[in-house]
């Protein structure tokens, strides 16, 4: 509204103050000018800094949204998906999608307004004028229709080369031992420049596009202007009852800059920014449709409490339908029992654990633990009573303490220093400066890989599990703490069962 201001008071100006020689019509035109101008700096401010809230506490909600629904997902979801390209998802995009809730809709909204505001302003003041005014507007309307189809689908693109670099740079820091070992440097460094110049390459097709599209629209309002001009101009030198001022030809000049600038804004919105915002949403909602692999009944069983009784009966299963790991398989293990299950590498050995932990579910045949079928038990509630230590442990990228506690954040301090103990740990840890509250960097990188391995057990001996699993848990320790973990395993394994 107070953008409406300033040409009236132009043509105030030149019709009146100047002519007139009115000196306090000049200062009452410049003081309420300059009204405006602070008026409209302040709700600027206001727009700007509310809407920025605004913008970030809905990403924040769609990220935790998000990253909430990531939790629901199988196993088989993020090993068929690279860590790069979910992170880039959680971070990346959401972030582009703030900008259509910042900038878009706040821009469509106040453009929307003065663009009414504007058009009744004009045809009141001159409608012969205001009706050449829309002229260029039906081919505005047909370049940002083309425009907007042919930029999502580069933008969508663009995001796509945005996670293949995130993956691939999250992948070889990973991997930077590997890489050094076997003087890969040159090469790695011949990778990422090929997927970086894709990346500059997907961006450029994009800006071939916009680029073209901001100055044609930039050159189709400035042709209304002259339209506008040349027309005021000539209604001014012919005369007649229909005559206009040059306070007045000034007046509406600025008024269709007015009257253009909305219309710019909108067209850069769905032209430019919505394609390149929407390409980024449809990423995310392709992992929020997502939905688990198996599927948890309604009312399915939530037990507080399992005695550790394991039974397969007919067991099949295979991460390619052509191809089995397990075929028929019978088993039948009592609570309390301890069973290893002994073969060459890729039998199925961790497969088949990893289906009593409900990370998978079979093709044929069930798998029960106290007689049911963990189709019919929520996995949350199951894996509470299930302790895994993996042949490749995992440590987070906090302090030693709460790697132990993870299972049990609210654990206290002496039953964390008992499973430590039981798991041959306390010592190492004890030695370090910073003792339990020693981080351990990314993926216990600090550490030791037996060191990793004992914070490991005690990490499920911490959580007393009904059911404990022991992925050849001993595998990367030497012999002597090999020993000592056995001894302390075994005193674990007595009452509860153990695979």
């Amino acid at each position: 509204g107070l953008q409406l201001v300033h040409p009236d008071l132009i043509r105030r100006l030149i019709d009146n103050a100047i002519p007139n020689r009115d000196f306090g019509l000049l200062i009452i035109i410049v003081l309420v000018f300059l009204g405006t101008i602070l008026l409209s700096s302040a709700f600027r401010f206001l727009h700007s800094y509310y809407g920025h809230e605004l913008g970030q506490r809905l990403v924040r909600q769609l990220r935790n949204d998000l990253y909430e629904h990531l939790q629901t997902l199988s196993v088989r979801f993020f090993e068929e998906k690279q860590t790069g390209e979910v992170m880039s998802r959680v971070v990346n995009d959401t972030e582009v999608v703030e900008q259509v809730i910042v900038h878009a809709v706040q821009t469509l909204i106040g453009s929307v307004l003065l663009l009414v505001g504007v058009t009744i302003y004009i045809f009141l003041t001159n409608a012969r004028l205001a009706a050449l005014t829309l002229i260029p507007i039906p081919v505005m309307c047909a370049t940002v229709w083309f425009f907007s189809r042919r930029l999502k689908g580069r933008f969508r693109i663009f995001r796509q080369k945005v996670a293949d670099l995130n993956s691939f740079v999250h992948d070889r820091i990973a991997g930077v031992r590997v890489v050094k070992l076997f003087t890969g440097e040159r090469q790695e460094q011949s990778h990422f420049e090929d997927r970086s110049r894709d990346y500059y390459d997907a961006f450029m097709d994009a800006a071939r596009s916009f680029t073209v599209f901001f100055p044609l629209m930039q050159l189709l309002s400035g042709t209304g202007t002259l339209i506008v001009i040349f027309a005021g101009g000539w209604m001014a030198i012919r005369g007649g009852p229909d005559v206009l001022t040059p306070g007045q030809l000034m007046a509406f000049v600025l008024l269709v800059g007015r009257f253009y600038q909305p219309i710019g804004e909108i067209s850069r919105l769905l032209g430019h920014m919505l394609p390149r915002s929407l390409a980024a949403a449809d990423r995310i909602f392709e992992f929020m449709d997502e939905s688990s692999q198996f599927d948890i009944p309604p009312d399915a069983t939530k037990p507080h409490r399992i005695e550790g009784r394991i039974e397969i009966e007919g067991l099949s299963f295979g991460y390619d339908e052509n191809e089995p790991v397990l075929d028929n398989i019978y088993l039948d293990i009592a609570p309390n029992e301890t069973v290893a299950l002994v073969g060459p590498s890729g039998v199925g050995k961790t497969t088949l654990v990893d289906l009593i932990c409900r990370f998978y579910d079979p093709e044929r045949g069930r798998v029960a633990i106290d007689g049911m079928d963990l189709r019919e038990v929520d996995p949350v509630s199951l894996r509470r009573h299930i302790g895994m230590v993996l042949q490749e442990p995992f440590l987070f990228n906090t302090t030693i303490k709460e790697n132990i506690a993870y299972g049990r954040p609210d654990a206290p301090e002496d039953q964390i220093w008992a499973a430590a103990r039981r798991a041959g740990a306390d010592e190492f840890i004890r030695k370090l400066p910073d003792g339990y509250e020693t981080v351990v960097g990314e993926r216990g990188v600090k550490l030791s890989v037996g060191q990793k391995q004992r914070i490991a057990i005690a990490r499920a001996l911490l959580k007393d599990p009904a059911i404990l699993v022991l992925d050849e848990a001993t595998s990367s320790v030497d012999t002597i703490t090999e020993r000592k973990i056995q001894k302390a395993l075994a005193v674990a394994a007595r009452d509860r069962t153990t695979i």
